[in-house]
């Protein structure tokens, strides 16, 4: 039996005050997630962030924890630090809600980010 999984990540864009120096924007997806799983073998998404000062230069990010706040991953799969792992077990399609905390971009903290995540297995 052949299982696909698909995983679209939506991120949302966090911008801090007009005028202030080092500004950043941010957000967050799954771009990896769209990579095909089969059952009995281990599948890993992890999440990538887009954190730019406001003039367009790459910054770092990070974020000091995840969870599904709402909805739920298909059975077999699990959240461990934003990765998305495991082995899927039960085909259909599952979308969850993500949360991202203690985020900081471009070396200023941010609010929460929240990512809905709509995965297909098959």
């Amino acid at each position: 039996m052949l299982c696909t999984l698909l995983v679209f990540g939506f991120g949302c864009v966090h911008r801090g005050a007009a005028g202030e120096t080092g500004d950043a924007a941010f957000s967050i997806g799954y771009p990896d997630a769209s990579t095909p799983a089969k059952v009995g073998q281990h599948y890993n998404a992890k999440p990538e962030g887009r954190c730019n000062y406001e003039n367009g230069r790459e910054a770092r990010w990070t974020t000091s924890g995840a969870k599904v706040t709402s909805g739920e991953l298909p059975p077999g799969l699990t959240l461990e630090d934003g990765v998305i792992g495991g082995v899927p077990t039960k085909a259909g399609t599952f979308t969850a809600r993500i949360e991202f905390s203690g985020v900081v971009c471009a070396g200023k903290p941010h609010e929460g980010q929240a990512i809905d995540v709509s995965i297909t297995v098959k």
